[in-house]
């Protein structure tokens, strides 16, 4: 059975988070929004969850997100 990439981030409901079919597109996605908030001073942390549909998204993330100091993406396996 195939598995989706499910990127939630900040105060997303697992209804609206984002489905992709490669962990590389969630995270570049994450590091788009990421930056272009810390152009403002603003953090934003997010979750990436692995299921086979949306149905099936689970509330305890199967990883967290997050931009450090210099700019790079934290993925943190949870």
């Amino acid at each position: 059975m195939k598995k989706f990439w499910y990127l939630r981030m900040g105060d997303d409901t697992l209804e609206e988070a984002l489905r992709f079919t490669q962990k590389a597109d969630a995270i570049a996605e994450f590091r788009r929004v990421a930056e272009e908030l810390a152009q403002y001073d603003q953090a934003i942390y997010a979750s990436l969850h692995i299921a086979p549909s949306r149905a099936e998204v689970v509330e305890y993330p199967d990883f967290v997100l997050s931009l450090n100091e210099s700019g790079r993406v934290v993925t943190e396996q949870a």
